[in-house]
């Protein structure tokens, strides 16, 4: 099974907002699903095609590195000529394109140390493979219900390393990879990484055979084949350092220059050599950095590096940070309770799952009253593990006698703040305990996952550690909310403001220690004429939705922004930066897909001037507006309509239940003007402040705004959700009737 099906499961919960479909319709907005050929060589130059929904009027490709340049080629063809510096180092960087209809979403692009090559068509019969030479790696996509094949010459006693990368680099394709002889014989298969490592017995010719597991094929399901003679990193001890400066890891891999055999073998049975080295010696890049990593990830710090050896770099990897405290490795011959490892307190500890069924235990002393967290990294490192914690805390007298409590036994985290569109539900361990006594915490940590093969990579970091209340934040662009239709669906997320549209950024609180006070949220970057309206994860929610409306821009605007997080935290505010995410795939329906998701490298925003939202709907007057809970409630609205939208609308109240059964407001063709007026006694609206918009389905003929600066007379018909701006009402208590005078 693939690494990144094995990732995405566990717990959901349901979402105010879920994305339209496009199946319903909604206005045109720009959607990348693919850029190809997916990458370039350092110092050298390339011609990309973008594939993807919406794509008119390209103006731009742009990338999360200065050093990476592109200028339009061919406008009706979404062309580019791509251009890496000489000084860009070999990574996975960002690229998005900027159109008549907004930035879309990022796609990953591959800056190599490798030569490039184009996958042509009709490679797909054993006679046409297509030569791949060593040190250069090929561009392809996959062929539907066929197999694609390449070439490479083999040479007695000279390993050949062979690698596809795909779902790091957000293809859909499940790669099936295999090595065969020129008869056809099979000689060995990629492994979950992509990875083959064979040495021919004899001079030859071997063949390279790629398709989809479940023979899928097309623009989405690209990939990249490797024939390189630079390294391979395999795993990384300690997965976790405790700084990017001064750390030492131990690399395990393949053709690791200056290493020495480790005496380990991988899965496929081959040997790995070992080289220590300094974590500043490594290429540094930001996550995800073609490394496939779980969602649930988002709680650890850490970056992916690569080793080189001269010009050639190896394969990506990912290096945890936890800042503090140097992580003690685990000893090895600690596989029963009596022979526990004690690890300090505060402390973590790095070791493996390694060899099959292998149980490794460690004590941690405790102090009475002292408050606790216990956490164990493993799938959120990137492996393929179940981890399997049994607890125990254990009371030590003066004297020395122990008493032990009842021992727990934990599975997983199911926690999912995040929701289906970014699930970090996962198979890690995290348990917050009060100490009643001193002590200690003994811990015994397995994979059930680990049961049958020896795999020295399935790496873990135990941690204890005093309870530190803190949080972290997400920032997860929306498409308009669909609350009118049923869909399951969820788009490619872009957060593109027309004038007058207002969008909504899903803002994901992760909260740490006992923390459960509220978070304000501010932004940083917006252009002039932009506006956040107030937003405020409350105390013990786990999010909220941040709403952007381009009331009047001035300008069109593309760049990035930056969501801001503030509470107050015992005695001093604490500002986090939301980490932006984004979706990797459409899907059609989240009960029978599974949502993929990852980290992005900046929060884009794009706006047009020169496109308006076709329906506009502004309240007269500031919010909040008051009322009493035993009144009436009236709200003035103005209406704006542009373009050829005729029909009657009927706009609905969303955001406080007990409104769910108010009377729809009908808006006639040319009515520019209406109240909304609410018996706040009737619907048993609570004291307090609330918040909701108005929506409604809209059909009509979008013009499309001016296509590279030249004004188009191309339409098309839609039907589409339109939301009005969030509007603020506060509902007071009602006044206490005057006491009669005696």
């Amino acid at each position: 099974m693939n690494l990144i099906r094995l990732f995405r499961r566990g717990a959901v919960v349901p979402l105010i907002y879920l994305a339209v479909a496009q199946a319903i319709g909604q206005l045109p907005t720009a959607r990348m699903t693919a850029i190809f050929p997916m990458g370039c060589q350092i110092g050298a130059e390339v011609e990309v095609q973008v594939h993807g929904a919406d794509l008119d009027g390209a103006t731009g490709l742009q990338f999360s590195h200065p050093g990476i340049s592109a200028e339009v080629t061919n406008v009706g063809e979404r062309k580019f000529k791509v251009r890496v510096a000489g000084g860009v180092p070999a990574g996975v960087y960002e690229a998005r394109f900027a159109g008549a209809l907004g930035f879309t979403n990022s796609r990953p692009f591959v800056v190599s140390s490798l030569v490039e090559v184009l996958s042509p068509d009709g490679n797909t019969t054993r006679e046409t493979a297509i030569s791949l030479g060593v040190n250069s790696v090929i561009n392809g996509t996959a062929v539907s219900r066929q197999p694609v094949w390449f070439k490479v010459a083999a040479i007695k006693g000279q390993r050949l390393l062979l690698r596809v990368s795909a779902a790091a680099l957000d293809s859909r394709l499940n790669p099936v990879v295999l090595l065969r002889d020129s008869d056809g014989e099979r000689l060995a298969r990629g492994n979950d990484a992509g990875l083959i490592d064979y040495t021919p017995a004899a001079d030859g010719e071997c063949l390279i055979q790629i398709h989809d597991a479940s023979y899928g094929g097309g623009t989405e399901y690209f990939f990249r084949l490797e024939n390189s003679a630079g390294p391979h990193v395999d795993f990384v001890s300690p997965p976790v350092v405790s700084s990017f400066t001064g750390s030492e890891v131990t690399l395990y891999g393949r053709n690791l220059p200056g290493s020495k055999p480790s005496g380990l073998k991988a899965v496929d049975g081959l040997s790995l050599e070992q080289l220590t080295v300094k974590i500043s010696e490594l290429i540094h890049g930001d996550r995800p950095g073609g490394v496939l990593l779980p969602a649930a990830t988002v709680v650890l710090d850490g970056g992916v590096f690569r080793l080189a050896k001269g010009k050639i770099a190896s394969n990506p990897f990912f290096v945890g940070l936890i800042e503090g405290k140097s992580p003690a490795i685990e000893q090895g011959d600690n596989e029963t309770a009596d022979r526990a490892q004690t690890i300090p307190t505060p402390g973590l500890v790095a070791g493996r799952f390694f060899p099959a069924r292998d149980v490794d235990c460690f004590r941690f002393p405790i102090k009475k009253d002292e408050v606790y967290w216990l956490e164990v990294f493993s799938q959120r490192l990137g492996k393929k593990t179940n981890p399997y914690v049994t607890a125990q805390l254990i009371g030590v007298a003066k004297d020395g006698k122990e008493s032990p409590e009842p021992a727990k036994e934990f599975y997983e985290i199911k926690d999912n703040p995040g929701g289906r569109e970014f699930n970090i539900a996962n198979r890690d361990v995290s348990w917050r305990f009060q100490a009643k006594s001193d002590g200690y915490c003994r811990v015994i940590a397995r994979d059930l996952f680990n049961q049958v093969e020896d795999d020295p990579g399935r790496g873990y970091v135990v941690t204890l550690n005093r309870e530190r209340p803190g949080f972290r934040l997400l920032a997860h662009p929306r498409t308009v909310p669909s609350a009118l239709g049923s869909t399951k669906a969820i788009e490619l997320m872009v957060t593109h403001l027309r004038k007058g549209t207002t969008l909504p950024v899903q803002i994901i609180a992760l909260r740490e220690g006992d923390f459960n006070g509220p978070i304000r949220i501010s932004i940083e970057g917006l252009p002039e004429g932009v506006n956040l309206h107030p937003c405020e994860i409350r105390a013990r929610q786990k999010s909220a939705t941040a709403f952007l409306t381009a009331t009047e821009p001035a300008a069109s605007f593309t760049g990035n922004i930056r969501f801001v997080g503030k509470a107050v935290i015992g005695d001093r505010e604490v500002a986090q930066v939301a980490r932006p995410t984004a979706t990797v795939h459409r899907v059609g329906d989240y009960d029978k897909e599974p949502v993929f998701s990852r980290l992005a490298k900046g929060s884009a925003l794009s706006v047009n001037v020169d496109d308006t939202e076709p329906i506009q709907v502004t309240v007269v007057g500031d919010d909040p507006f008051t009322g009493l809970i035993n009144g009436k409630l009236t709200i003035p609205l103005k209406f704006k309509r542009t373009g050829e939208y005729n029909e009657k609308i009927n706009f609905k109240v969303y955001g406080i239940s007990q409104l769910q059964k108010f009377p729809e407001l009908a808006v006639n063709k040319d009515q520019t003007e209406a109240s909304l007026e609410i018996d706040l006694a009737k619907f048993k609206v609570p004291a307090g402040q609330h918040t909701f918009q108005l929506a409604a389905t809209i059909k009509g003929k979008y013009q499309f705004p001016p296509l590279n600066g030249k004004k188009t007379d191309k339409k098309k018909d839609v039907t589409f959700q339109s939301f009005s701006p969030p509007i603020v009402v506060e509902v007071k208590p009602a006044p206490e009737p005057a006491k009669k005078k005696k």
